[in-house]
């Protein structure tokens, strides 16, 4: 299986185009030289309900862990590495009027990013971040989606896309085993090369 196949499935991944420069707040994250599909799957049995694996979907190698804290009035979860440590935290903002979630280093608490709902046909996130490893500037991502067609499209704010994202429907097999797919980017997650 190469790169442009994907996984249990005879869909090929469309390329998409090189961004200019790395995206991403965790620079390490982002020097990779070819598009990357990624899968999502939740763990069904986990105590919180809101845990999740992120593996690259070619190799199967675990490229982040999601732990959700099964008692947190914010609905806290902590994003691990494939090793188990710990390299940030979402938070839910109580005070907002559009949902908004904050994403927070691990040691000092200090914002990272921030992931805000909006008004749109459709579902419409915003995600606005510094670019530490790309140009060091303040930086915008729009995630526009359909629920109906289990797809969205991760965008700069010059329409440039940098990841596809699209959900597969469960199998058998994964209703009786402990995860599902929730999601599968059909080209890359969270960037494409630069």
């Amino acid at each position: 299986m190469g790169l442009n196949s994907a996984p249990n499935n005879n869909a090929t991944i469309r390329p998409l185009a090189s961004a200019p420069t790395p995206i991403g707040i965790l620079p390490y994250f982002t020097q990779h030289t070819e598009q990357i599909a990624l899968q999502v799957r939740e763990h069904k049995m986990s105590f919180s309900g809101d845990d999740f694996t992120v593996k690259d979907a070619v190799s199967g190698h675990v490229m982040f862990q999601i732990d959700g804290s099964a008692f947190s009035f914010r609905g806290e979860k902590t994003i691990l590495d494939a090793r188990g440590k710990p390299l940030f935290q979402i938070r839910r903002k109580m005070l907002a009027v559009h949902s908004t979630f904050i994403g927070t280093d691990i040691l000092s608490e200090q914002p990272l990013f921030q992931v805000k709902s909006g008004w749109s046909w459709g579902r419409k996130l915003t995600t606005t971040f510094t670019n530490v490893a790309g140009d060091g500037k303040e930086t915008e991502l729009i995630l526009r989606g359909s629920i109906l067609d289990r797809k969205a499209e991760i965008t700069t704010t010059t329409g440039v896309t940098v990841a596809r994202i699209s959900r597969q429907f469960m199998n058998a097999g994964e209703m009786i085993c402990q995860s599902t797919s929730l999601a599968r980017t059909a080209d890359t997650f969270p960037v494409n090369p630069h």
